[in-house]
């Protein structure tokens, strides 16, 4: 089933399936799921975003599955909520959980959360207050390790300043697939953050979750998009809207500037991009 876009790319086809990359879930049972508020992000938590809210808003605009992804911001390292929601909604959602990268035993961590669930992927988290020391002193390198045994995906959340050091970690393990969130936030970094995000591009196993936060800056979004599909391909790209944390826009808004974003690229792009590279990752065969 097709969906035309509503706003600038009318004239865009969106193809299925539509998945989304990133979205973020908030239980309104503040006694159940105790909310531990860390400072990272926005406090969309408080506006309410559980599941049954998720849901309504998927099926609105045509968007077949989601990754939910631990929301370190309101709940720190308790993944029960995200988790829950995952296991509870079956095949359409897929659990990024995480884990405090700070912590005594990160891989023992680690173990006991893939063992809760199925952990499609592991958010390793260096932002937002949340230090990326792990970049370097070696935990990193255990999570990598771990994660080349258990075939989990990896998704670091840090800014570019991180990239030369994450560029080791993912060569000293080429096979770990890795999907960097909002493709370490190069606005803000210096005037080189977008050019050293793109050397990346050697390394096949990285990919990225092009955001809401990438695309929604006031400027052309394909300006954003089109570049990364050059140097790296429309097969490492993932859409993801960072629902509902991203609050500028209307979820509907937000998938329309992706498909704007991608208005430019084949069909077979625009479905990689759209859904398809998703589902590869985190719902494999």
């Amino acid at each position: 089933m097709a969906r035309l876009c509503t706003t600038k790319c009318r004239s865009i086809v969106a193809t299925e399936p539509l998945v989304d990359a990133h979205v973020h879930v908030a239980s309104r049972d503040v006694e159940r799921y105790a909310r531990q508020p860390t400072g990272a992000g926005t406090a969309w938590w408080r506006n309410g975003g559980d599941a049954a809210e998720l849901v309504a808003t998927l099926d609105a605009s045509g968007v077949s599955r989601a990754v939910v992804v631990q929301a370190v911001g309101a709940y720190g390292y308790d993944c029960r909520y995200a988790r829950d929601v995952a296991v509870q909604g079956g095949d359409r959602f897929a659990f990024v959980g995480a884990v405090d990268m700070a912590g005594p035993d990160v891989v023992g961590a680690f173990a006991d959360l893939g063992q809760t669930t199925t952990l499609a992927g592991l958010r390793v988290f260096g932002v937002g207050g949340a230090e990326a020391a792990w970049l370097t002193n070696g935990k990193g390198r255990d999570v990598w390790r771990f994660a080349a045994e258990t075939g989990c995906v990896l998704v670091p959340t840090i800014f570019t300043d991180g990239l030369p050091a994450l560029r080791s970690l993912i060569e000293a393990q080429p096979e770990v697939a890795v999907a960097v969130d909002h493709c370490a936030f190069p606005d803000l970094g210096g005037p080189g953050a977008f050019a050293d995000l793109l050397r990346l591009a050697a390394l096949p196993a990285l990919h990225l979750k092009v955001t809401s936060h990438n695309l929604d800056t006031g400027a052309d979004p394909a300006a954003f998009l089109e570049p990364l599909v050059e140097a790296f391909g429309a097969d490492r790209l993932c859409w993801g809207s960072d629902h509902p944390q991203h609050e500028s826009r209307t979820y509907g808004e937000m998938l329309d500037l992706a498909q704007h974003a991608a208005r430019n690229l084949t069909r077979s792009e625009r479905e990689a991009f759209l859904g398809a590279n998703s589902l590869r990752l985190w719902w494999p065969p």
